[in-house]
């Protein structure tokens, strides 16, 4: 494990090893060391913040490779999806090769981990997409408006549009749910939370619509 200088207040640690960046980024916020503000997993790295004065690498290195808990700290969510709603969900199935009802088995037969946040406030990047499912590039020409809400895939990566954005990735559905509320500083997902997809009718999203994960 290595650490680089990223500006005045700011270091990225890289090479973790075996180790999740959440799990890195847990222990690090664990410790409670002098001179670490936050400590915010990326996919392959950790963004640590604080006041360089006052930081300690060694002591840095060493909360990051200690032991935080993180199975015990981790949530379990269960998010519902519209697949009719997917604005690309039929072209997707065509491009895998894979009926709607297969595609729908696949996407809600497996688990999901949040590896990290970012783009916007609360947009989850989801690892454990199964491989019949991995392969949708990014579009060629992103959206100007993706609906808040919006179930994604690109890649080897499934996410949520939680807020409305420009986004390029392929939308198989819809949520309902409400997973951010910025003034209320409501973020229920997490890194190294756990999500699973269960899918839902029009008539059930409708009746759904705005309440909170």
């Amino acid at each position: 494990m290595r650490i680089v200088r990223l500006g005045e207040s700011a270091w990225i640690l890289r090479d973790l090893g075996d180790r999740r960046p959440y799990d890195v980024a847990r222990s690090i916020d664990a410790a409670g060391l002098d001179g670490v503000s936050e400590a915010v997993p990326a996919l392959q790295s950790v963004g640590v913040y604080g006041e360089p004065d006052l930081l300690d690498p060694d002591a840095l290195i060493a909360a990051a490779t200690g032991s935080d808990g993180s199975g015990a700290q981790a949530k379990s969510h269960t998010i519902p999806v519209c697949y009719e709603l997917g604005e690309d969900f039929v072209a997707a199935c065509d491009r895998l090769c894979l009926t709607t009802s297969e595609f729908i088995e696949l996407h809600t037969g497996a688990e999901y981990a949040c590896e990290a946040i970012g783009f916007c406030p609360g947009f989850p990047y989801l690892s454990g997409l199964p491989e019949r499912l991995v392969g949708l590039p990014r579009m060629e020409v992103p959206r100007v408006r993706v609906p808040a809400g919006s179930v994604a895939l690109a890649y080897d990566q499934a996410g949520i549009y939680p807020l409305e954005r420009p986004g390029g990735w392929w939308l198989i559905g819809r949520t309902p749910l409400t997973l951010v509320d910025v003034e209320d500083r409501y973020f229920p997902i997490e890194p190294g939370d756990r999500i699973r997809f269960a899918p839902i009718s029009e008539g059930e999203l409708e009746a759904r619509r705005g309440e909170r994960l």
